[in-house]
């Protein structure tokens, strides 16, 4: 079978790449296509974002496929994924449409009345190359484990898909499939090669916000790091210099030891490869060593899901940590050298105005003690996340507006105005960089160990000021235009309410809850 594997547009992707110069590829796709080639499927890559076109011009490109399956690993993917899907079948009803990602596993009902034949409900490497499989052959989808799909106008549910529990078993993924000079990291050397890695899947922790345990499950899964390093060979031979390592977890409590061999391989076989990593703040301060161990194996940008600067927050968030560690960690990644890149989200169900004040003014003391760079978002109920079913029930979503569940618009009625909420978000950015300059030429930011990019990205975002003056300027109207955009918004119906409480009782995987972290050695 002929299989297309789509990224849809996405703004927030695209507004990514201008402020920072990072444009990652599609790691999941890439995966995906993997494993539909091995199991003897054509399979071809686009990725909308770097030709796009009307969802009717793609519906003509897509013509001489006989399979389109597009990622929705993003809820804001879903409106031009969905335009994409109607366009297809208006121009080729036979022509299949498949949606997986977080969006579609979690909000089916509403996807399989979008002009998607089908959709994948978790992990899609064993369960989209069997559906295809399954078509081309003439036979029912319904042994398919992992689907959801309508039949005589009614949803059914194929049982779900448990997780791979060996992911060294997973096919390599297809770089072949994407042009890696589309893929950059301009703010760290213009023009350098940027890639995604994957080296764990899941998460043992439970922050309400986060739709991940519900995706890849409550473990941890790891593939080798013999594996790891196969995949990291490959895409040095490829010209790729840097990478973001796109686990949710880093590290997590009892993968130490075999942490400590991957850091120590990379260090000795890969040196030139410079990576990201996402890491929790009190795993860095409960193992600073195996935090210096990954600085030597070459990461050189650390991001800390820092979320709050109130404890009573970061409590209501199930987040697991206290603003004593997240400055202990910032200070320890500091004087490592490595760069401290944080997360703060504005606008939590839990957050008034002095807790609002608490976190950007606990920001401005992170710069002080290390934080190099911040990203402010707005609390946003993802479909999967628990806050996304207790807020549904409650009634405080706003609206269905898919584009806007990019993290930086407000969708929740909480404790402060959206609106308030979004122009702190908006001020509170620049608030932080003036600061972080200002303390920096005072000399109050604590001493650290030099790290020879942060020069490079300096030069990159001075270059960037005249655009970011633009978009200080642009402040008033952007707050205007959300606070209109709000007093249009139409809230969930009833009706879609109750359609995706139900689907969230549906369980993804076969598995329970608590499960064992799956560390290979």
């Amino acid at each position: 079978m002929r299989v297309l594997l789509v990224k849809p547009l996405d703004p927030y992707d695209e507004g990514y790449y201008r402020s920072f110069g990072i444009r990652m590829p599609p790691l999941g796709l890439a995966e995906l296509a993997g494993a539909l080639r091995e199991a003897g499927h054509e399979v071809s890559i686009a990725d909308r974002m770097l030709h796009p076109t009307s969802p009717e011009v793609f519906a003509k490109e897509a013509s001489r496929y006989d399979m389109v399956g597009i990622t929705t690993i993003a809820s804001s993917y879903y409106p031009d994924a969905a335009a994409i899907a109607k366009a297809i079948k208006k121009a080729d009803p036979h022509l299949i449409t498949v949606a997986g990602g977080h969006h579609a596993t979690f909000t089916y009902p509403l996807v399989l009345g979008d002009g998607f034949d089908y959709a994948v409900r978790g992990e899609g490497e064993v369960t989209l190359p069997e559906l295809a499989s399954k078509l081309e052959d003439g036979k029912s989808p319904s042994s398919v484990m992992g689907l959801a799909y309508k039949s005589d106008g009614e949803i059914r549910l194929t049982p779900p898909r448990p997780p791979m529990q060996d992911l060294d078993k997973s096919p390599m993924p297809a770089w072949d499939l994407v042009n890696g000079e589309e893929y950059r990291a301009d703010i760290v050397e213009k023009g350098a090669k940027f890639a995604t890695i994957e080296t764990a899947r899941g998460c043992p922790y439970n922050c309400d916000f986060c739709s991940v345990t519900a995706m890849w499950g409550h473990s941890w899964r790891m593939k080798s790091p013999s594996r790891i390093m196969k995949e990291v060979e490959k895409l040095e031979d490829m010209g790729y210099k840097y990478a973001f390592f796109v686990d949710d977890d880093l590290v997590i409590p009892g993968s130490e030891k075999v942490r400590l061999d991957l850091f120590s391989r990379l260090s000795r076989e890969r040196p030139g490869l410079k990576w990201f990593a996402q890491i929790r703040a009190d795993m860095v301060v409960r193992r600073p060593d195996v935090v210096q161990a990954a600085a030597e194996g070459g990461m050189m940008l650390a991001f800390l899901g820092i979320e709050s600067g109130d404890d009573a927050v970061l409590k209501g968030m199930k987040k697991g940590l206290t603003t004593t560690i997240t400055g202990r960690a910032v200070e320890i990644l500091h004087r490592m050298g490595v760069i401290v890149f944080g997360g703060m989200i504005l606008g939590s169900p839990y957050e008034g105005w002095d807790s609002l004040r608490r976190s950007i003014r606990y920001s401005l003391d992170l710069a002080k003690r290390g934080l190099d760079a911040i990203q402010y978002t707005i609390y946003t109920p993802l479909p999967g996340s628990a806050s996304f079913y207790s807020l549904l029930k409650s009634r405080r979503i706003i609206s269905f507006d898919w584009s806007k569940y990019d993290c930086l618009h407000p969708l929740i009625r909480g404790g402060v105005n959206p609106v308030w909420i979004y122009l702190a978000s908006r001020v509170a950015n620049y608030v932080f960089y003036v600061g972080k300059y200002l303390y920096g030429k005072a000399g109050l930011v604590i001493p650290g160990k030099p790290n020879p990019y942060i020069r490079n990205m300096g030069s990159y975002v001075m270059k960037k000021i005249p655009e970011q003056l633009f978009y200080v300027l642009k402040i008033p109207l952007d707050v205007l235009s959300v606070a209109r955009d709000l007093a249009r918004s139409v809230p969930p119906t009833p009706q879609q309410a109750d359609e995706l409480m139900k689907a969230g009782l549906q369980p993804v995987f076969p598995l329970r809850r608590a499960q064992v972290a799956s560390i290979p050695t």
